[in-house]
C-alpha cells in the first residue's frame, strides 16, 4: 500500500507541475486561472496522500512501541478514538497525536481505556483549539496544566505571636 501511495503522490505532483506549465504558456488569463486553481488541487491532494502514508507510519510505529512497552494485553492510547466529532487539519491532528503519546508516556499512562488517559487527550485537544500547534508545545503546555492542577493553593501564613 505505501508503494501505492508514493506513486499516487508523485502522479499528482506530475499534474501539478503540467498544470504549472500550461499555466504559464497561457496568454488568457480566465484559462491561465484555470491551470493554477486545477495545480493547487493537484498539489492539496498530493499532500492529503502524503498525510496518510506518514499518519500510517506514525501509527504503525506507535503500535510498536506499545507492544513493546505494555504488558498485560494494554495498548498504548492513540489519539483516533478521541477526535470523534473534532475538526482538526491534518497537521494539528498529528500534533495533537504526538504530543498525546510525548504526554501518557511522560505521565507513565498506557492504557487508552483509562479515565486518566481520556482526561489527557481532552486537554490536548482543548490546547489545540486555543492555537497551540507544536506537538512539544502541546505536550509541555499540558503537563504544566497537570501540575498546576494538581499542586494545592499555598496556605495562609500563621500570625506570629
Amino acid at each position: 500500500m505505501l508503494n501505492n501511495l508514493s506513486e499516487q503522490i508523485r502522479d499528482c505532483l506530475q499534474h501539478a507541475e503540467d498544470c504549472a506549465q500550461k499555466a504559464a504558456a497561457q496568454t488568457d488569463q480566465k484559462l491561465k486561472q484555470d491551470f493554477l486553481d486545477n495545480e493547487r488541487r493537484w498539489l492539496m491532494l498530493a499532500q492529503s496522500y502524503d498525510f496518510t502514508q506518514r499518519l500510517g507510519d506514525f501509527s504503525d510505529q506507535a503500535k510498536r512501541k506499545a507492544d513493546d512497552l505494555n504488558s498485560g494485553g494494554q495498548r498504548a492510547a492513540p489519539i483516533t478514538p478521541f477526535l470523534q466529532d473534532r475538526a482538526f487539519d491534518p497537521e494539528t491532528a498529528q500534533a495533537v497525536a504526538n504530543a498525546l503519546v510525548m504526554t501518557c508516556e511522560a505521565l507513565g499512562l498506557s492504557n487508552r481505556d483509562d479515565a486518566m488517559t481520556q482526561l489527557v487527550a481532552e486537554k490536548i485537544m482543548e490546547l489545540a483549539k486555543r492555537g497551540l500547534k507544536n506537538p512539544i508545545e502541546l505536550h509541555l503546555a499540558a503537563i504544566k496544566e497537570f501540575n498546576s492542577d494538581t499542586q494545592e493553593p499555598p496556605k495562609p501564613a500563621q500570625p506570629s505571636i
